[in-house]
């Protein structure tokens, strides 16, 4: 049981580490597939019932945990890095937008205003 534990604390680093790959590459559609293996690495993780290592096995459950905590500190700086960009192509493809014409259609009295042209605009990644 004790080596299926730290099987299961290596198999949530690889699958961490595949993700911090794809968020490091914002490939945000790779890094989403692949919620469900970490999601049922999670699941086996916490319902594994505590249980005392055999002292042989305890320095390999050292390694795989800091190399967990170490992997999940990067997830945490890669999400938010991720979600920052998102944001901005958001706010940039919001902002080429063309605006609703308030003021109504009429320039002078009687004299129809010509139609407004959308704005040119291009997008560039910089990360």
């Amino acid at each position: 049981m004790s080596t299926l534990l730290i099987d299961t604390v290596t198999d949530l680093a690889n699958t961490l580490a595949r993700e911090n790959a794809a968020l490091d590459a914002l490939d945000l559609s790779g890094a989403v597939a692949m919620l469900p293996d970490k999601r049922r690495a999670l699941a086996v993780l916490t319902e594994a019932k505590p249980i005392l290592l055999r002292p042989d096995l305890r320095p390999a459950m050292e390694v795989a945990l800091r190399r967990l905590r170490d992997l999940a500190a990067e997830n945490r700086r890669l999400l938010q890095h991720a979600l920052t960009v998102q944001s901005r192509v958001i706010e940039i493809v919001a902002g080429a937008l063309p605006r609703a014409d308030t003021a109504g259609r009429y320039g002078a009295p009687g004299l129809r205003r010509p139609a407004p042209r959308a704005p040119a605009w291009s997008l560039v990644a910089r990360v």
